[in-house]
């Protein structure tokens, strides 16, 4: 049963079955505020005290705790996680199966491919007394592929390229190129010293958005063997 009476919900929302926007998690929690064009699929769950722009898009089962604030053009596809405190800038694009723990800062027009996990404790439970987390700070026109790992408190500069699968352990200068585990940092190549394609990042609309054109067998791959109806 879906429930979004504790949130504002800007125009021509899609909103599928069994979606919260503005779960209370607190007494005295504040709203969920979405901006206009929203596509928010099956089982998505967005606390209250949620900041989001326009043309955001939640896949299925995707989730947004508290204090999260994102500019417009954002994604975060099937079962990806947003664990609180987190900021992003416009145009931010996570794929499936992302974890982003709390206070991880993600700046413009950043890519983050899925499988991602971002941590924000060096040494969890086993400092006493605790220390506050810090995640990481992602700066623009970052890249990172899928099944990366990004360690607590570094900074992925401005432009940076992140090959699958690296793990990320120490600060990357902007304009760099990181590969391996643990990665290794190198300038970044010709071809790759490049902002993120706006096209991609600043989407207004998805592949299955119910409100665009219709393409079916058009979008099957011309170079395959067989055609889909076959």
């Amino acid at each position: 049963m879906s429930s979004y009476e504790n949130a504002t919900i800007g125009a021509r929302a899609v909103i599928e079955s069994d979606v919260q926007v503005g779960f209370k998690y607190h007494g005295n929690c504040g709203p969920a505020i979405l901006g206009e064009d929203a596509i928010l699929r099956k089982g998505t769950i967005i606390y209250g005290d949620t900041i989001i722009g326009d043309h955001f898009q939640a896949g299925y089962y995707s989730v947004v705790r508290a204090l999260v604030k994102m500019g417009d053009h954002c994604t975060l596809m099937n079962h990806s996680c947003l664990e609180g405190i987190v900021r992003m800038g416009n145009g931010v694009r996570i794929m499936s199966n992302v974890y982003i723990p709390s206070r991880t800062w993600i700046g413009n027009h950043v890519f983050i491919g899925p499988g991602c996990t971002f941590t924000n404790d060096r040494f969890a439970m086993r400092e006493d007394p605790a220390p506050t987390p810090r995640g990481a700070t992602i700066e623009d026109d970052v890249m990172i592929g899928g099944g990366c790992t990004i360690t607590p408190d570094i900074t992925i500069g401005r432009q940076s390229f992140i090959a699958a699968g690296a793990v990320v352990t120490k600060d990357v200068p902007p304009r760099s190129f990181v590969k391996g585990v643990p990665g290794v940092i190198t300038p970044l190549p010709e071809i790759l010293d490049v902002p993120n394609t706006r096209s991609m990042t600043l989407q207004t609309s998805s592949m299955w958005d119910s409100r665009s054109v219709y393409q079916h067998e058009s979008l099957w791959p011309e170079y395959w063997p067989e055609r889909f109806e076959d």
